[in-house]
């Protein structure tokens, strides 16, 4: 379940490094009044931040701070376009330009000047939008939002409404791999409070199951405010630093900032610390662990300090272990018989539906079970028919990845 995806020309996911998208706000409304960037400052800054490795850049004209008030297309439209024609200007193509936008009709022109990607924070609540970037076959940042932007308090209704939203977008033309996540992180609403905020962050590898790019915007905001006790952005940037580093090891793609030279090491160094997937494959099967909770030499341990057996410590310690794997390129004869082996031990798979009618050609299983029901699946599949050998051996490799240093340097 490698994720893939672009936000314009730039290739965002699993396989590629954390980007940075610098944040420039063309708003005096921002709750951050520091990142302001009025017509005469905007290219400066724009250059500052390429030159400072920001690889996006975000330009908004419209503040959604709770209290800010409403601003008028046309005022929208007469911040923006003068700075984004600047920004397009001065720097060509040497970096990617998104803006920040809940209006198609500004998403419309600012694609055909020359933007790359739409960022919208009331999650496709204009419903022309997602339409809107399709036909100019841009890249699309959704925030899960229902009402109002970022109103959604927790993650199990955070990835529900992205993943309705993501499927809302493609079924409108928006190229699947140009759709990136974002989970709302922040007080948009006043029922929002900083527990909300800390458990999305804690939680943001969740939104793996949408197998899209996430992207994190926890710049300077007021969660970290209200746990460090500093009420003004301009002293959040510690704050901010370690947010960023939380986000990145838990799965974030692309991080939003304002501060993108002091970001950039912090990310550098979270997303070593997080590794790459592990992967293997071979004979066209690709073996993915995408989720793994408790390692069974530990259990082992915990299990003997109990005072339980040597035997029954060691068994134990497999059946604590859960492994999730995602198995691509299976055929519907292999997909049946892993899910019948899996079955056989207390485990599971989930196949398609085509599998059960021997639908020719390739597919994706989810395999879930524990460390001990895996090993017995690797070893049983060694004596199988069709490519199952392969396939175990890819497992077994896979498995054996999760605790390689090569995966991380």
């Amino acid at each position: 379940m490698t994720i893939e995806g672009f936000i314009g020309k730039i290739r965002v996911g699993d396989l590629h490094p954390v980007r940075v998208m610098g944040v420039i706000n063309l708003s005096r409304e921002s709750f951050y009044e520091e990142s302001y960037a009025g017509i005469d400052a905007v290219l400066g800054r724009a250059l500052a931040f390429a030159e400072e490795g920001a690889e996006v850049l975000d330009l908004g004209a419209v503040s959604t701070a709770p209290g800010s008030p409403s601003i008028p297309e046309e005022e929208e439209r007469r911040r923006l376009f003068p700075a984004l024609e600047a920004v397009l200007d001065g720097l060509g193509e040497e970096v990617v330009v998104s803006v920040d936008t809940q209006r198609a009709s500004v998403a419309d022109d600012a694609l055909s000047a020359g933007a790359g990607c739409i960022n919208d924070v009331s999650g496709l609540h204009d419903p022309a939008m997602a339409k809107t970037v399709a036909d100019h076959d841009g890249s699309l940042i959704i925030m899960a939002s229902k009402e109002r932007p970022g109103d959604i308090l927790d993650m199990r209704d955070i990835v529900a409404n992205l993943g309705e939203r993501v499927r809302a977008a493609w079924e409108a033309g928006v190229a699947a791999e140009k759709v990136t996540v974002d989970p709302g992180i922040g007080r948009w609403t006043p029922p929002k409070g900083p527990g909300h905020d800390l458990a999305i962050l804690d939680g943001l590898e969740r939104l793996r199951v949408l197998k899209r790019p996430v992207m994190a915007a926890v710049s300077r905001k007021s969660f970290i405010g209200a746990v460090l006790e500093r009420p003004s952005p301009s002293d959040r940037l510690p704050g901010s630093l370690a947010a960023a580093a939380v986000a990145v090891y838990n799965g974030a793609h692309l991080v939003r900032t304002h501060d993108v030279a002091a970001s950039l090491d912090v990310i550098r160094m979270a997303e070593a610390v997080r590794g790459r997937p592990a992967i293997a494959g071979a004979g066209g099967i690709e073996v993915e662990v995408f989720g793994h909770w408790g390692h069974p030499e530990d259990l082992h341990q915990a299990f003997a300090g109990l005072g339980v057996g040597e035997g029954g410590a060691k068994a134990l310690g497999g059946k604590g272990s859960f492994r999730a794997l995602s198995l691509r390129g299976v055929t519907s004869p292999e997909a049946v018989v892993i899910k019948q082996e899996m079955l056989a031990r207390g485990g599971d798979a989930a196949i398609p539906t085509g599998a059960l009618r021997c639908d020719p050609g390739e597919m994706e299983v989810l395999v879930l079970g524990t460390a001990a029901q895996l090993r017995g699946l690797v070893k049983d599949l060694i004596d199988q028919p069709f490519r199952l050998p392969t396939i175990s051996g890819a497992i077994e490799e896979a498995l054996d990845r999760l605790e390689d240093p090569k995966r991380y340097w």
